[in-house]
């Protein structure tokens, strides 16, 4: 079934996510419904995914990297772990298993769960190749993995490319959308099939909103203004800064090509230059830092857009594009409407003959048949 007449991997993610074995998500679903504390673990743009994804569940959420975290690792934290809570389930969001982050902390726990027979700890993980380490968990008591396709095929050549889609993306905005509505489903009381029901209305949705965006003038200006020189600047806070994360480590590559830079607005990102553009995220639209970055660009004679919940001080000050969804919905909504944007302007590019090079096309090892 075609939800987006404009994106073909947008269809494809929702191939795949309702291609998920109901009987291994079911065991997945259970575990985290069950657990009292999760334990999020992945890399880049899985890690983003995973945490846009569980992001507002209604149980406690504990990362590695938190300041509070019980122990440098998985391995010191798993015994105070235990006597806090009852039922702990480390996520684990791998598209290839091999991860070197998620792998060694998976590692850790078994080498603890084994040692100690504790049966607190669950380890649910989603891969996209479950003969890999990670994807082996399964063969344990305490483990469940859920098989979620994309990650298959490589790219022949800059034209399939543009053709197919970036399959990183359709592996890692599916895991996000699995995420978020199990995190829906978990909140709502409701059971694992509800899960499926919600991603064939969610993607619905989602394809609307790409077409409508994509075709829109604004978006058509804005690649227009992204092939030029300048750099691209993408901001947010909370939640919208790992929709800005997983868009910015996307079109970095492809603005390296053309000899220019994708950043993460912050401390790090180089001041505004007239010609750069900002792209900011935020549902209310209200964030202070947030107009504080925009009133700078524009200062400077930079491009400013936004992505938005609501009609708000931002969308006033920007070319700006509304989500009509609630705070829990609209960040994974904005991660999914960003997701063309690399896409649309390498074609624009290779229509003016530019010829993208080898190491960008490796990076995106993968393209979806």
């Amino acid at each position: 079934m075609r939800v987006c007449k404009e994106e073909q991997y947008i269809n494809t993610i929702f191939e795949n996510v309702m291609c998920v074995r109901r009987d291994e998500f079911a065991r997945f679903y259970e575990d985290i419904a069950a657990a009292d504390c999760l334990i999020p673990v992945g890399e880049g743009r899985s890690q983003c995914a995973l945490y846009i994804g569980l992001g507002q569940i209604r149980k406690e959420v504990k990362t590695i990297d938190d300041i509070d975290f019980p122990g440098r690792n998985i391995e010191e934290a798993a015994p105070i772990l235990e006597k806090e809570y009852d039922r702990i389930a480390l996520v684990v969001n791998s598209g290839s298993g091999e991860t070197s982050i998620p792998k060694r902390t998976v590692e850790q726990l078994i080498k603890y769960i084994e040692g100690t027979g504790s049966e607190k700890f669950t380890i649910d993980a989603i891969v996209s190749n479950t003969k890999s380490s990670i994807g082996r968990v399964n063969e344990k008591d305490f483990g469940t993995v859920i098989e979620l396709k994309g990650r298959e095929k490589a790219p022949n050549s800059a034209e399939e490319f543009l053709k197919h889609g970036i399959m990183n993306d359709i592996y890692e905005l599916g895991s996000m959308l699995l995420m978020q509505k199990t995190k829906e489903a978990i909140n709502e009381g409701l059971d694992a099939q509800a899960v499926f029901r919600k991603m064939e209305e969610e993607m619905r949705v989602v394809g609307r909103l790409i077409d409508e965006y994509v075709t829109s003038e604004p978006h058509e200006c804005l690649i227009e203004k992204m092939e030029r020189r300048g750099h691209v600047i993408i901001g947010g806070l909370g939640p919208a800064r790992k929709v800005a994360r997983m868009t910015v480590i996307r079109l970095q590559h492809v603005k390296r090509a053309i000899g220019d830079e994708a950043y993460l607005a912050g401390p790090l990102a180089p001041k505004p230059r007239a010609g750069d553009i900002l792209i900011s995220i935020s549902w209310s639209g209200e964030t202070d830092p947030v107009l504080k970055w925009c009133e700078e660009f524009k200062a400077f004679g930079a491009y400013t857009y936004s992505i938005v919940g609501r009609r708000s001080t931002l969308s006033e000050m920007t070319e700006s594009f509304m989500i009509r969804a609630s705070p829990v919905e609209f960040y994974e909504r904005a991660a999914f409407l960003l997701s063309p944007l690399p896409l649309k302007l390498v074609k624009r590019l290779y229509k003016r003959g530019f010829k993208l090079p080898e190491y960008v096309m490796s990076w995106y090892h993968s393209v979806t048949h």
